[in-house]
């Protein structure tokens, strides 16, 4: 009776330490994945309430962010699409994918541009898959693009430039 006894607990033991074991290795791949964690947590207060978590987009709403990005970084017109749109805001009706989306996206000029560097970094290289071998985003860079203040139709409008010189 003591062996049955024990064979039980040696296996809810063993069990349980599967398990923990696991899930602690899940955890550290998931933190293993996100390269920008600054940018993230950039994203997840201020921007996930519209495009939602990792970026999937909301319907009529925000557009998901998990292809677009990684494509514009990776050319001059793209990159500056992106950094105006965090910078000036945008807002018109857009379509991506036979969905179209009419949303008002706020300014984020009043963040600094470390952290919005860091916002464009976590969208390029954490949420999209593909990045076509973009470099990543600059403090500098996003510091750059101040100079060039637009409103957000205008930004819309640039919009079809960035996505002509992509091919789409």
């Amino acid at each position: 009776m003591t062996t049955t006894i024990s064979s039980r607990r040696l296996a809810k033991w063993a069990v349980s330490l599967c398990v923990t074991s696991a899930a602690l290795s899940a955890g550290a791949a998931l933190a293993q994945n996100v390269q920008y964690a600054p940018g993230k947590a950039f994203f997840d207060t201020r921007c996930a309430v519209c495009h939602q978590a990792a970026g999937k987009g909301q319907d009529g709403l925000a557009p998901p962010l998990t292809e677009l990005p990684g494509r514009y970084a990776a050319n001059g017109e793209g990159r500056t699409q992106l950094g105006l749109t965090v910078l000036n805001g945008m807002f018109g009706t857009i379509a991506i994918k036979d969905k179209s989306y009419n949303f008002k996206m706020p300014s984020f000029r009043v963040e600094s541009d470390e952290d919005l560097a860091n916002v464009l970094n976590y969208l390029v290289f954490d949420v999209n898959a593909k990045h076509a071998g973009a470099k990543p985003f600059t403090a500098a860079e996003v510091k750059a693009l101040r100079a060039t203040q637009m409103d957000g139709a205008q930004v819309r409008a640039h919009r079809d430039v960035a996505l002509k010189s992509l091919g789409l």
